[in-house]
């Protein structure tokens, strides 16, 4: 009886086996093979998302590199072109490169010249190029912030402040009052109440700007006050000291061949009374 109950159960053992083998494969055929894809794509987008990544890191730090090994204005454009929309890269170097017009222009020598070459000083031609390159990399660099989007944070205000007033001077050089009191005033709003002390300098910068319209007189050589007369100074002293060097020693204070006396004769050893 017992081995008729244990034949039972392996036979319905093996028959339960078999249908869980048969409807696997059923599904398998069925829908496995489209849950198996599945899997594959997922698998696949996680994989993909990681390299993505990854390169995004050296794409960023490659951008970053090259904007701090840059120099010239040139190379920061070039910077700003490659890597446009990583970072705030793009507004760094453009600002790079006007900052670098703009020092040359101020100075009036040619930041790709050596001062002993005889073009390094700016001419008049070389002076309005410099102007229109600076004006034309501050523009760039609000265009760049601009296309990165919204800034709620005010992350970028900095950069843009300094656009602003990078125009501006670039107007005060041109002698364009109207447009440097403008610009002056965007860079004032762009830095709003983060930074009053920002703010209070172009409002003192906007009212000062008035006295740069009026034209100074160059005085001529007749209105320069005429220069003091000055008294001849006594023959110095150190004359005197020179002919007293110079002069024949005494014998006095001499030996008696002429060398300089002698401890003995400065400083004589005391008497047999003194010591007594």
């Amino acid at each position: 009886m017992d081995r008729d109950n244990r034949l039972t159960q392996i036979k319905e053992t093996d028959l339960t086996e078999s249908r869980l083998n048969e409807e696997f494969i059923t599904w398998l055929k069925t829908k496995g093979l489209n849950w198996l894809l599945l899997v594959l794509v997922v698998l696949l987008g996680w994989m993909g998302w990681n390299i993505w990544e990854q390169r995004q890191a050296e794409a960023r730090d490659t951008a970053w590199i090259e904007l701090t090994a840059a120099s010239l204005p040139v190379s920061y454009e070039e910077v700003a072109s490659r890597h446009a929309g990583i970072d705030s890269v793009a507004a760094l170097a453009q600002l790079s490169a006007g900052d670098r017009y703009l020092a040359s222009i101020q100075s009036g020598v040619r930041f790709d010249r050596t001062p002993d070459q005889e073009d390094a000083r700016l001419d008049a031609t070389t002076r309005g190029e410099f102007l229109d390159a600076a004006d034309a990399a501050y523009r760039d660099a609000l265009e760049s912030l601009d296309a990165a989007g919204p800034d709620p944070g005010g992350k970028f205000a900095p950069l843009r402040v300094s656009a602003w007033f990078g125009r501006a001077a670039i107007a005060e050089s041109r002698g364009d009052l109207a447009n440097a009191e403008a610009f002056l005033k965007q860079g004032r709003d762009a830095a709003g109440d983060r930074y009053p002390k920002v703010v209070a300098w172009a409002d003192r910068r906007i009212e000062g700007l008035p006295a740069l319209a009026e034209t100074l007189p160059i005085p001529s050589q007749d209105d320069l006050p005429a220069p003091e007369s000055l008294t001849p100074l006594s023959t110095p002293i150190a004359d005197d000291l020179l002919q007293d060097l110079l002069s024949t020693p005494d014998p006095a204070t001499t030996g008696t061949d002429g060398d300089a006396p002698s401890a003995s004769d400065l400083f004589p050893p005391a008497s047999s009374e003194d010591d007594g």
